[in-house]
């Protein structure tokens, strides 16, 4: 059987060096459906299904912790909730916690921002990781008085040390502490989150030292002055070790006892809170659940290009067969079985398939390098651990055997018909002007369907993308630029760090060109998402856990005239908004409609996390303006006066007549000479952050985009092999129509007529299939209907002009025939 196979292989290559075009064609063909398919699995791997490079990934369950309100089902962990979760189950043979962190590391007479993870000293221990050189961090290193340390990822050490051993003893210093490098982490160990890599580890013991990222929440706590301190500051993730036979349930029942026994035992900062355990998260639950079917529809779009790409190959293999139908009628009259023939066929086309997965490969990691040099518009960094691994290939192949027998499988069958010559003949329109449809046909009209599918798609996209664009967003971003810093990581505290803003903000607004200049927490469209618990007295009643969520900020008075949102009742923050006045707060006029409708919000009061917490009191109301998305409907949104709770963590927002790019360069040098350790989180205008929150929706667009004109060319290259294919049949036919009078305009419109016959079921079937896809992403349109003419009639227009210039070439040829050549052709 292996030397059959062999033998069959040997013969297949000698019959594709015999036809360079056609395997030419089918090669590339095959690989670029073949690499956009492993390309995009190579992302949606790497985020999605990868495991972490751990020990026994399989046997390690997240924990979290709900929000009262359930808002938060999956939330963080408190520092004392994770040590006594981890002293009181049955169920884990251990217990790590983390968070990814920003620090401030100083370098020269500089600082600059690194992302990191502070962990558990027996973080690396339980994830069963080993230190490319050095040591890891250990519970030793945990202590509060240990001395300072720190791992260093592999990419860190390479870039910052040169991948010097000698790194190891060396001393960096973070938020102005000494910490000693201990160890360097294992070479693809890039931390607990995809696409976020980490630089450095530290232990939790320091975590003041940073400002933990993630889900954040607070509520008061009885005790405490750290974050390690204080149970209802919650920050840290948890993931547990499973012991040997036990399940995810047996862990998730055990802990909610545990949970319900915190809530009992401190009812002010766990009351109402449950313990959740989970199995198989690569991000987030949220996240994930958002995520894959995204990826999934990727995996469709992307796929439905190799389906056409088969559909051509398929299509080329049945006219292969037409060639070889003496070969085959002469096999089967010799005795050779229809199986043994077909099995000969199929290894054929798999030669093909194979040879178009090797120049596959090549071109997923083309197209994943091309990925990797892309810079996103974010102020942190994504890192995407893009590689063809085992996995990979492992998909590759599976993709390729796939492809080899959908390419395969129909032209072998109807090559090897006993009746072969007769149904041959079927394709070459035995009578004159009555051709009937063969399944080459019908391969072109799916590729045209599938491509108008994929054109409408990019279509509504695209189209959605320029509305979003044109949206009004209640103010003007051109001339705004924003700066946002953290002093509590170079050791500023609240009141050290007011003076600092005081001071930058004098030099801010004498640069030239600067009409206006504010302070503020947390500027529209940033990734700084901030929501609050809020209750109103009338609406919720005493008891009541669950609030109302709400987007917030902080800002100084000069915010809304910068940002250029007027007041339109009430009255702006004053200088007597001080730490010892009642709270006030600024609400806009979606948050008045909503919660007093018939009545004015002015001297209305909310209270913040519960019906007892604070009490903030409406002064003023904004119009309306777009916080988070351009095409996002009116949302209540909360402004607090910064004066009252000013912290190191602010970003400044500033407008000027000139460039706003320039403006980022003078206040960045601005702030650096009040102090040159001070580090920027984020720097950009205000529209690079509006182009940001529509970058999944360009990079969609431009996308399916892609894919959809690579499609149209398959289908192009599809629809001309088969009318060039039946004019070379019909050659003899062509040349009686002549020599009895046609002339050439007829038979180019006859050629014409049967290339657009296809063209119009293609497009027919396609719109059908389109309506369905339409329909499924409506909602995530901006300002278009999923049936947009524009876009329909404008992917119906481009599929016909396409078709008709893949006509044309066939049709040109046909009408130059000589009739007595014709005549005396087979």
């Amino acid at each position: 059987m292996v030397e059959t196979l062999f033998s069959d292989i040997r013969y297949a290559l000698r019959w594709l060096r015999r036809s360079p075009g056609f395997t030419l064609v089918a090669i590339v063909s095959l690989a670029i459906g073949i690499g956009f398919n492993t390309a995009l699995f190579t992302l949606i791997d790497a985020v999605l299904f990868r495991p972490l490079p751990i020990s026994r990934a399989d046997r390690v369950s997240d924990v979290y912790t709900t929000s009262p309100d359930d808002e938060g089902v999956y939330a963080t962990s408190s520092y004392p909730d994770y040590l006594d979760l981890k002293a009181q189950n049955h169920v884990f043979s251990d217990m790590i916690g983390y968070s990814p962190i920003i620090l401030a590391v100083s370098g020269g007479d500089r600082s600059r921002m690194a992302l990191g993870e502070v962990v558990t000293g027996n973080y690396f221990q339980m994830l069963g990781l080993k230190p490319h050189i050095g040591r890891l961090l250990t519970a030793e290193d945990d202590r509060p008085d240990a001395p300072r340390a720190v791992v260093l990822s592999y990419a860190a050490w390479v870039r910052d040390h040169g991948a010097s051993p000698s790194a190891v003893g060396q001393s960096m210093r973070i938020h102005g502490h000494v910490y000693t490098i201990v160890g360097v982490a294992p070479r693809n160990y890039i931390g607990m989150v995809p696409m976020l890599s980490a630089s450095l580890w530290i232990p939790t013991a320091f975590v003041d030292d940073g400002e933990p990222g993630g889900i954040i929440s607070i509520v008061p706590s009885p005790t405490g002055n750290t974050r390690l301190e204080r149970r209802g500051t919650r920050w840290m993730f948890v993931k547990g070790r499973l012991k040997d036979g036990v399940s995810p349930a047996q862990a998730q029942a055990d802990l909610q006892v545990i949970g319900q026994q915190l809530a009992t035992a401190y009812p002010q900062t766990n009351k109402n809170r449950r313990v959740t355990v989970i199995n198989g998260v690569h991000i987030h639950p949220d996240a994930d659940r958002m995520l894959l079917p995204i990826g999934l529809a990727l995996m469709v779009v992307v796929g439905l290009v190799l389906l056409v790409a088969c559909a051509n190959v398929a299509s080329m293999l049945l006219a292969r067969a037409s060639g070889r139908q003496k070969e085959i009628g002469i096999r089967l009259a010799l005795g050779a079985s229809r199986g043994r023939l077909t099995a000969q066929l199929l290894t054929e086309s798999g030669v093909v398939a194979a040879l178009g997965a090797l120049a596959g490969v090549g071109l997923a990691w083309a197209l994943t390098q091309l990925a990797l040099s892309i810079t996103l518009p974010i102020p942190i960094p994504l890192t995407f651990a893009l590689r063809i691994d085992s996995r990979v290939l492992a998909f590759t192949i599976v993709v390729t055997l796939l492809a080899a027998l959908v390419a395969g499988l129909a032209p072998a069958l109807k090559a090897t018909r006993p009746n072969l010559v007769n149904e041959l003949k079927g394709d070459a329109a035995p009578t004159l002007g009555n051709r009937r449809w063969t399944l080459r046909d019908a391969l072109v009209v799916a590729q045209i369907s599938v491509t108008m599918v994929l054109l409408v798609a990019a279509g509504l996209l695209t189209r959605s993308l320029a509305a979003a664009e044109r949206i009004g967003l209640g103010f003007e971003p051109k001339g705004l630029a924003i700066i946002s810093t953290e002093l509590g990581l170079i050791g500023y505290d609240d009141n050290k760090s007011e003076k600092l803003y005081e001071r930058a903000m004098e030099r801010v607004r004498a640069i030239p060109g600067v009409e206006a200049a504010a302070i503020v927490e947390r500027t529209p469209f940033s990734i700084n998402y901030n929501r609050n618990n809020l209750f109103i007295p009338g609406v919720n009643q005493p008891g009541d856990p669950k609030g109302f969520a709400v987007d917030a900020t902080r800002v100084a008075p000069e915010y809304f005239g910068t940002l250029g949102v007027p007041i339109v009742q009430g009255r702006n923050f004053a200088a007597t908004d001080t730490r010892t006045s009642p709270n006030v707060a600024i609400v806009n006029e979606s948050f008045a409609r909503r919660f007093w409708p018939n009545e004015s919000a002015i001297g209305k009061v909310f209270h913040n996390r519960s019906l007892d917490g604070p009490q903030f009191e409406i002064v003023g109301i904004c119009a309306d303006y777009k916080v988070s998305t351009p095409g996002e409907a009116p949302t209540p949104y909360v402004h607090y006066a910064y004066s009252q709770n000013p912290t190191p963590g602010e970003a400044i927002l500033a407008r000027t007549r000139g460039n706003a790019d320039q403006l980022l360069s003078a206040m960045r040098r601005e702030l650096l000479a009040l102090d040159p350790n001070i580090v920027f989180l984020d720097s950009q205008t205000m529209r690079m952050q509006v182009d940001a929150t529509l970058m999944p929706a360009r990079l969609g667009a431009m996308g399916v985009g892609g894919v959809g004109i690579v499609a149209m060319a398959l289908a192009a290259i599809g629809l001309y092999g088969v009318i060039a294919y039946s004019v070379s049949r019909r050659t003899r036919e062509i040349g009686v129509r002549m020599a009895l009078g046609a002339n050439r305009g007829s038979v180019v419109a006859l050629v014409m007529k049967q290339g657009l016959a296809l063209a119009v079921v293609g497009v027919a079937i396609g719109a059908l299939l389109a309506a369905v896809g339409a329909r499924a992403m409506a909602s995530a349109l901006y300002n278009i209907g999923a049936f947009d003419p524009i876009t329909w009639i404008g992917a119906m227009i481009t599929l016909f002009c396409v078709a008709a210039l893949a006509n044309a070439v066939p049709a040109r040829r046909a009408a130059v025939v000589d009739p007595s050549v014709a005549l005396r052709s087979e």
